[in-house]
C-alpha cells in the first residue's frame, strides 16, 4: 500500500471511529434521532443543484477508482539502462547496483557501514554515498578513494555511466570497533579461518 492510500485509509478509519463513538453514546444518552439526521441529509441533497450534486458524486467516484488502481497496480522496480541497440536493451535494477557498490566499499579499510543510493538520470546515474569513518582516517584521501572506487566499479563492472558521485561522512568510529565489526560480519556469514596448523607442520618437517 502506497503512502497516498495509507493516508486515505487513516482518514476513513478515523471517521469510522468517531461515528462509532457517537453512535454508542447516542444509544444511552439519546441525543438525537437517526431519522432526523437522514432527513436533513436528504433535504440538503435535494436542495442542491442537480449538476453540482452529480459533480460531487463523480468526484467521489474518480477518487475511489484512483485509489483502487494504485492499490492493485504493481510497482515496477527502479532500473537503469546499461546498453541499448537495435536488437533491444539491457537494464539493471537500482537495488542490485546499490548492493554491489556497498559490498565493494565494505572492503575499503576505515569505512564503516556504507549506505549507497543510486539515482537514475536520462543519460546516466548519480551515486550518493554515506558512511562512518575510522578516527585515524585521512578524510580527504579516504573520501576521494571511496568516490573513485564506487565510480570506477559502477562504470566498469555494472556498465553504468556515472554523472556524479557524492559522499557524506555520518560519524567517526575507533579503529578497534571497525575490526570488531568485520569479525562479527564474518561470523554471521559463517566464514571459517583457514587451518594453518598443517602448513606449519609441513614447513617444520622441511626445515628438519
Amino acid at each position: 500500500m502506497n503512502i497516498f492510500n495509507r493516508i486515505v485509509m487513516v482518514i476513513v478509519m478515523l471517521c469510522l471511529l468517531v461515528f462509532s463513538i457517537v453512535a454508542i453514546v447516542n444509544i444511552f444518552a439519546d441525543l438525537f434521532e437517526w431519522s432526523d439526521i437522514f432527513d436533513r441529509v436528504l433535504n440538503f441533497t435535494a436542495s442542491l443543484n442537480q449538476y453540482a450534486l452529480a459533480a460531487i458524486l463523480f468526484l467521489i467516484f474518480v477518487i475511489a477508482l484512483v485509489i483502487l488502481i494504485f492499490e492493485f497496480r504493481r510497482k515496477k522496480p527502479d532500473v537503469a539502462s546499461i546498453f541499448i541497440d537495435s536488437t533491444g536493451k539491457t537494464m539493471v535494477t537500482l537495488k542490485t547496483s546499490e548492493t554491489q557498490i556497498r559490498d565493494i566499499l565494505n572492503n575499503i579499510e576505515g569505512v564503516i557501514n556504507p549506505q549507497v543510493r543510486v539515482v537514475p538520470r536520462q543519460n546516466g546515474v548519480i551515486i550518493n554515498i554515506s558512511s562512518k569513518l575510522a578516527t585515524d582516517s585521512n578524510i580527504v584521501e579516504k573520501t576521494k578513494e571511496i568516490r573513485e572506487t564506487a565510480s570506477d566499479f559502477t562504470s566498469k563492472n555494472l556498465g553504468l555511466k556515472v554523472l556524479e558521485t557524492n559522499y557524506t561522512v555520518t560519524g567517526f568510529v575507533a579503529p578497534t570497533e571497525k575490526i570488531k565489526k568485520v569479525k562479527e560480519v564474518k561470523e554471521e556469514k559463517g566464514e571459517e579461518q583457514p587451518d594453518t596448523s598443517q602448513e606449519e607442520k609441513s614447513h617444520g618437517e622441511k626445515e628438519e
